[in-house]
């Protein structure tokens, strides 16, 4: 079985598409990073949703900072 990429890779990946519109499928691979990260448990897939949900939007909030930041 290959390995997956660490959750912080899965996130950066994510933040590399903060010009496109926010989008399902990157909180997807988070979530789903997550559910691997603790052992593939399953029955925690609502935490694991809304906690890539917040990790993507802090991971956007940081681009655009960064952006903003450099365009002055």
């Amino acid at each position: 079985m290959a390995r997956m990429g660490s959750l912080s890779a899965v996130a950066e990946r994510s933040r590399a598409k903060a010009d496109q519109p926010w989008q399902d499928t990157d909180v997807a691979r988070v979530a789903y990073a997550l559910f691997l990260r603790r052992g593939g448990v399953h029955g925690h897939d609502q935490e694991d949703w809304f906690e890539a949900e917040r990790l993507v939007r802090e991971r956007r909030g940081q681009a655009s900072g960064r952006r903003s930041a450099g365009s002055q």
